[in-house]
């Protein structure tokens, strides 16, 4: 990642900046909302992203220190996905799963299982229940540093 922020850092125009978004080393939940409440909230078994997360962070940390980029500014929010069933918010998942690169072990496999269906109870002994899933994302505003 250190190469593609070398390589970037003098394409962009001196009024520009370059905007990283990734998401914080932090697993990620589901939760269950009934009408009124919250039904359920559980931590993602599969969240195994944490090394890849580790590298950008030390890749941005790196450019900064070796002078190719100023933070101009730093923020973490959450983004969340809305599904009205489990099975569109797994659906939603395989197909455009970034994080998904290396198979899962069967005990991870089984947990997630064990999640998605005591959420799929609930949703459907809760009318208009929805399930969402929550993962924390930091967005890092970085002006280039002219050589």
């Amino acid at each position: 990642m250190v190469h593609a922020l070398e390589k970037i850092q003098p394409l962009i125009k001196p009024d520009g900046c370059l905007i990283d978004i990734h998401p914080v080393r932090e697993a990620p939940f589901i939760r269950v909302h009934g009408q009124h409440s919250m039904l359920f909230e559980g931590s993602d078994p599969g969240y195994d992203y944490d090394e890849g997360l580790h590298h950008a962070d030390d890749a941005l940390e790196e450019v900064v220190r070796r002078g190719l980029f100023l933070v101009e500014g730093k923020s973490e929010f959450e983004a969340v996905t809305y599904a009205s069933t489990v099975a569109e918010m797994r659906e939603y998942w395989a197909k455009y799963g970034a994080f998904d690169e290396e198979p899962k072990d069967d005990a991870v496999i089984a947990h997630q299982n064990e999640i998605y269906t005591r959420a799929d109870d609930l949703m459907h002994s809760n009318e208009g229940a929805e399930i969402s899933y929550h993962e924390r994302a930091r967005i890092t505003r970085l002006k280039p540093i002219s050589s």
